[in-house]
């Protein structure tokens, strides 16, 4: 008897020591049961909003997965799948297959339950996450609301939504400029180089810029933003700007800051706030420009091909490049520095033979092949020679500034400087059908 006495009071003390979050819930799960109208619950715990900023993807996955293991610890609660219909259907689609109208039966099984728990107003403080428990049922006639849930937290700093956070700095803005009419959006600049998320970052701002601009709230009371984009390398200035940096650490994580200023003074600004790329699209690496140049070109080997016949070319070296064509192409070229100048190499004005277009199959070599003068190699430098091909030329306007900066028969071509470098190669870019091919120019 006394052994058995001994035994329940280790039961009942080791039940005192048990988590006291597991027993805040009781409660709330005697809410829900009473929603339900029955005590046995099967619940799907379908996690966070998707707009929230707190937690991170990772970090939401876990504090779920957390609320999930508690909620079973209670030994009242069967959980149904919701948040792991893709992982279901994964498995099934590796295995025998799934067919649409199995994986809806599927979808409609996993949210089947007594109701659905939402984690709500998720508060991030340290290596903890307090939020609260929202059981909706399944016909929505009742719900319940837990007392605040600690949850700890073992992943790394937060990943903030981007669309969220540009969200929140333009509502920001809109509320401390509410009279402005107009802003200038700078491009989002890469720190330690170039980086095509800075590009993918300034279309986010502009499209939250123009949402603010169309609300509701703004026309109703007829309060006019015109949003304008300023052109890659030219300078941003104007009444009220917004400017936005994109960074990467040494373990490649990513960040921005963006701030909105008006008269010199900052209004909105983010903060430096990490972010998640995935949904962008981009490449956050940070390169030297001719490394962003090359890396980013729309190349296709199976139309158009340039390589240097010397690598690299000795100094009294002839210096000549391959210029390839697999399909017909009227071809544009330049040279680029380090520095974001450059100059225009083909067409010469003047001279018929550069601007015809290459035919399928066709090869020349730049400048002998096109009755231009030899190049010699003399002092030590690396460039970046790059052709853009299109059938049947660029759009006039662009063939215009290209051949007004482009070499005449006797004379030099006009330097462009970066904002022209960057502005043109912008445009050219989005020209339908263009083809891009580079070459490295390396003198040693």
């Amino acid at each position: 008897m006394r052994l058995l006495l001994l035994a329940a009071f280790l039961l009942l003390s080791a039940a005192a020591r048990a988590d006291p979050a597991t027993a805040t819930l009781a409660p709330f799960l005697d809410a829900v049961a009473a929603c339900a109208g029955r005590p046995d619950l099967t619940l799907a715990v379908v996690g966070v909003e998707p707009g929230q900023t707190a937690l991170s993807r990772e970090q939401a996955e876990e504090v779920r997965l957390a609320v999930e293991s508690r909620l079973q610890a209670t030994g009242r609660v069967r959980l149904a799948a919701a948040a792991d219909v893709v992982r279901i259907k994964a498995l099934r689609e590796g295995t025998s297959g799934l067919s649409g109208v199995e994986a809806e039966a599927q979808i409609r099984a996993a949210f089947a339950g007594d109701a659905s728990v939402f984690l709500v107003e998720p508060r991030r403080a340290g290596d903890t996450a307090a939020l609260r428990l929202q059981a909706i049922t399944r016909n929505a006639a009742c719900k319940a609301t837990s007392e605040p849930l600690i949850v700890p937290i073992r992943v790394g700093a937060a990943v903030a939504d981007i669309d969220a956070v540009m969200e929140g700095a333009v509502k920001t803005f809109a509320a401390a400029a509410p009279h402005a009419k107009a802003i200038e959006v700078c491009p989002f600049v890469a720190e330690g180089g170039h980086s095509t998320c800075a590009g993918a970052l300034t279309d986010r701002l502009v499209i939250a810029l123009d949402a603010e601009a169309r609300s509701a709230n703004r026309i109703l009371k007829g309060g006019r933003l015109d949003v304008r984009r300023r052109p890659p390398g030219t300078a941003c200035a104007g009444p009220v700007t917004a400017r936005g940096r994109f960074l990467t650490d040494p373990n490649r994580q990513s960040w921005m800051e963006l701030e909105f200023q008006r008269d010199d003074a900052v209004l909105a600004p983010t903060g430096r706030r990490r972010i998640g790329i995935e949904g962008l699209g981009c490449d956050p690496t940070p390169r030297p420009f001719l490394d962003h140049l090359a890396a980013t070109a729309r190349t296709d080997a199976g139309r158009l091909t340039v390589a240097a016949t010397a690598t690299p070319f000795s100094a009294g070296q002839r210096l000549e490049m391959r210029i390839e064509a697999r399909a017909r192409q009227s071809l544009y070229c330049w040279v680029l520095a380090p520095d974001e100048t450059a100059f225009i190499a083909l067409p010469v004005r003047g001279n018929t033979a550069s601007a015809a277009p290459l035919k399928p199959g066709e090869a020349k070599r730049y400048p002998r092949g096109y009755g231009l003068d030899e190049i010699v190699a003399g002092e030590p430098f690396e460039n970046l020679f790059a052709c853009f091909g299109v059938d049947g030329g660029l759009p006039p306007e662009l063939a215009e500034r290209w051949l007004a900066a482009a070499p005449g028969v006797d004379g030099e071509a006009k330097l462009l400087q970066p904002s022209d470098v960057l502005d043109l190669l912008e445009k050219i870019r989005a020209t339908p059908g263009i083809t891009e091919a580079t070459a490295r120019i390396v003198v040693r």
